[in-house]
């Protein structure tokens, strides 16, 4: 149905995708999690039909940011109404986004709510005047739109247009170079020049948020990142001129070239990659950095540093031989950096350096140290399709050009944490103290005890939750530990060898911490709360605690249930959260299913209680395999939903995913097939025999020829002879069998004849005399033996010498005799009740 599609833009949820064609229509999917085989068959919805092609869609809940060649529109999801951004048109691809203002989560969380009830009803948007401002308050987020001639308008989320932002003089300043390590590919490190630069006057393209704080965008004449809050160019670069796509995550950035190149680019600051390269031992790296950009480092080098200061002043990198001469000259500008830098980072005119290096965790970096960006691009260039991509080496990250694991390659911003001082100065007394074969500790102990240092106020943390905390308590507990979890994490994301046991320890502790706020936190807060980030916080520790049993398919989606699954812990939590998910958040309630397989039980449950509709649930269901969770929904479901059914069967004989189609991993606790018999049980134990009978009726009518074990019938049977007459009790006769179960059977040769010839005259068939028991034998009763030894003798039952022509004797008590023991002992009763 679309022309030329030219952008895609998901919402906050994933749950929605809004599209832009080249004719200036913009449309929106709303798809299910549930539904991934029939995920490009969902209905589309057109909300706008504007005046020239769409540039690029940006989304913060509830607005949809619209940019055309000519205008930009800003759109209420909710209110279903949009507005035109200004009046002035314009001519050319120019994009625009949200600046997000990250203050209220929680009423986020409330638009998203609206958002989601007005899904099924979603109609096309009307346009409102520039006069109405009930888009939205003006303090939600700010608006980037790109103008001619290097300019940005700064909207209020009301579609006003604040202010012009001119950058054309700010450009006037030489582009900043890319920093390439050696092991980069086609690698050619070129210096930063110090000529003089004329104003710019160039068209921003699409615009993106990188680095949570900065804006990102680019042309045909290179890459530019600007300081909104400061209204200056924080730097460009001219390396990449025929860019043809981007795309932003955190503070990387990922962009295709006209050639059919990719590369991927990370904003960082001068002093965390000089910093980061000597912790390396890269030590050439590390100069040939401080050399590239000896302009901006000379500011900062006092006269002290003479190694520095020499090279600094040099007009050629000298040749280094050797590592240790490089350490040489380094020594003293990293003492430096790591007295003053970690507090206040060196940096360029812009304020950053771009940097083209294979390793780097600058998103630690980033979290730390909020201003400090640094570009490092791991660039694996080329076509795909080039006839030389088989020379084309590609590192690992945390590994050298060698193929050797680098060491050192601990959290590398040691901005505000104290914990990264503590780290970089063990390190720097490593480096430091080879040279003066200074006696030092083991790392690896030492790191040890970092860790379980750092872990203590965790469990403080988990030891003081009480029931009797208030609300306002329990969001501060939650929000202090997941702060000091992710402190943790990103402080010791780097380690080489230690990452499985700092993994095992943190997350002893993050479990620990799980059961004591579900154990301690009142059940009541949980019904009467309207705090969503406290509702999550038990859904995280429901999942967190149940999760790790469940197998997964390589698509996400779980294994079927073992035989015999497992009660989850805090049984009542999970039952709470779906009741409360069940209308407003029905893709928490899957997602928490999703984990927590055993939970469908009680989601379907309630699902069918209300009435709502199982189309969603269906494939998920069918996947666990679950008789519990199928004779809850199977039932309920209509003719076209039985044919679904009926085309997921033939999957599930193939031994494939429902979601995926790949085989699933054959293991003896999973059940591949379905089993008809054990739901039809599961109908009877919770309904009675009459709606296990009309199961199997509707059953055979919509998939004939089914495979049903006879015990189901038998019990069936049994079960209606005991309601006729009052006993409200089941009989499961699949346990009764000679192989399985605590019953046995004995039948004497006479018996056992005339009973096999008056079953075939009933059942018109022949029969096999094993199933009267093929052991010793007695006058034909069954019994429930509760031990299988003689309690005079203590051999087993079935010795045959002792059981000889007399057979066994069994008392109302359930104990068994050998007669001929019972004979020599004078016993006429069970001697084990005297």
């Amino acid at each position: 149905m679309y022309e030329q599609i030219t952008c895609l833009c998901w919402n906050s949820n994933s749950i929605e995708i809004y599209v832009g064609d080249a004719v200036g229509r913009v449309s929106i999917m709303v798809l299910s999690i549930f539904t991934v085989n029939g995920m490009f068959q969902a209905p589309t919805c057109t909300l706008m039909n504007l005046d020239s092609s769409i540039v690029q869609l940006s989304f913060f809940p509830p607005l949809l940011l619209v940019s055309t060649l000519s205008r930009c529109y800003i759109c209420n999801t909710v209110q279903e109404q949009y507005k035109q951004i200004g009046n002035k048109p314009r001519n050319g691809e120019f994009g625009a986004c949200f600046y997000k203002v990250h203050a209220n989560e929680n009423a986020a969380l409330d638009t998203q709510r609206e958002e989601r009830n007005l899904n099924k009803t979603r109609g096309a948007f009307n346009l409102v005047s520039d006069n109405d401002r009930n888009i939205l308050d003006s303090h939600h987020s700010k608006i980037f739109c790109c103008r001619p001639g290097s300019r940005l308008w700064e909207v209020s989320a009301d579609g006003i247009v604040v202010k012009t932002h001119q950058f054309k003089e700010a450009l006037a300043v030489p582009p900043t170079a890319l920093f390439r390590s050696n092991s980069t590919l086609g690698s050619s490190q070129q210096g930063e020049t110090e000529c003089d630069w004329p104003p710019q006057s160039v068209n921003f393209s699409h615009l993106f948020v990188i680095a949570y704080k900065y804006l990102f965008s680019y042309t045909t004449s290179g890459l530019y990142i600007i300081d909104p809050a400061n209204a200056s160019v924080l730097l460009w670069s001219n390396e990449y001129a025929n860019v043809s796509m981007t795309a932003v995550v955190d503070d990387r950035i990922y962009l295709m070239t006209c050639d059919n190149e990719f590369h991927c680019l990370t904003l960082t600051s001068l002093d965390s990659l000089i910093l980061r390269l000597y912790r390396r031992e890269q030590y050439s790296e590390c100069l040939t950095a401080c050399f590239v950009y000896k302009s901006h480092l000379s500011k900062i080098v006092t006269q002290d540093a003479k190694e520095i200061v020499e090279l600094l002043e040099a007009k050629s990198l000298p040749e280094i031989l050797q590592d240790e001469e490089a350490l040489t000259l380094l020594r003293s500008l990293i003492t430096l950096l790591q007295a003053a830098g970690s507090n206040r980072p060196a940096k360029l005119d812009s304020g950053i350096v771009v940097v083209h290096s294979e390793n780097s965790d600058s998103l630690a970096e980033n979290s730390r140290r909020a201003y400090g960006c640094e570009l490092t691009p791991a660039s694996r260039s080329s076509d795909i399709f080039n006839e030389d991509s088989s020379e084309i080496e590609i590192l690992e990250p945390g590994r050298d050009a060698d193929g050797n694991i680098a060491e050192g390659n601990a959290p590398e911003a040691a901005a505000d944490d104290v914990r990264d001082e503590r780290v970089d100065s063990r390190r720097k007394d490593e480096v430091l103290g080879a040279k003066d074969n200074t006696p030092k500790s083991d790392p690896q102990e030492n790191i040890t005890h970092m860790v379980q240092s750092d872990l203590q106020p965790i469990y403080a943390l988990a030891n003081s939750v009480r029931s009797s905390m208030s609300e306002k308590e329990v969001e501060e507990v939650a929000s202090e530990m997941e702060r000091r979890m992710r402190t943790i994490r990103e402080s010791y994301c780097d380690m080489p060898g230690l990452q499985s046991f700092i993994y095992e320890i943190t997350r002893a502790a993050e479990l620990h911490y799980y059961n004591a706020f579900l154990e301690n936190v009142s059940m009541q807060l949980l019904y009467s709360t309207g705090n969503d980030y406290i509702v999550r916080q038990f859904a995280k520790a429901f999942v967190e605690i149940n999760a790790s049993g469940s197998g997964r398919c390589s698509c996400g989606y779980p294994y079927p249930l073992d035989e015999e699954a497992a009660e989850p812990k805090f049984l009542a939590v999970g039952e709470a959260l779906i009741k409360r998910h069940v209308e407003d958040l029905p893709e928490e309630c899957g997602n928490i299913c999703d984990q927590v397989p055993y939970m469908w039980r009680e989601y379907v449950s309630v699902r069918v209680a209300r009435r709502s509709a199982l189309d969603n649930l269906l494939r998920q269901c069918l996947q666990t395999r679950d008789n519990v969770t199928l004779s809850l929904l199977l039932p309920a479901l209509n003719e076209q939903q039985w044919a679904c059914v009926s085309a997921c069967l033939n999957e599930m004989e193939d031994g494939t995913c429902l979601f995926c189609a790949m085989p699933l991993v054959k293991k003896p606790d999973y059940k591949l097939l379905m089993d008809w018999s054990g739901i039809a049980r599961e109908i009877m134990k919770r309904e009675g025999p009459d709606e296990a009978v009309a199961f199997l009726i509707k059953l055979e009518s919509v998939i004939p020829d089914v495979n049903l074990d006879r015990s189901i019938f038998q019990s069936i049977i049994f079960t209606k002879m005991l309601h006729r007459r009052g006993l409200k009790k089941s009989i499961d006769f699949s346990k009764i069998n000679q192989l399985t179960s605590e019953f046995g059977t004995m039948c004497s040769p006479q018996v056992r004849d005339q009973l096999a010839k008056t079953l075939e005259h009933d059942l018109r068939r022949s029969i096999d005399k094993n199933v009267f028991g093929t052991g010793a034998h007695h006058w034909g009763m069954r019994y429930q033996a509760k031990s299988l030894t003689c309690p005079c003798c203590t051999l087993s039952l079935e010795t045959p010498i002792l059981l000889g022509n007399s057979g066994i004797a069994i008392f109302r008590c359930g104990h068994a005799y050998h007669v001929n023991c019972m004979i020599e002992r004078k016993l006429t009763k069970c001697n084990l009740h005297q």
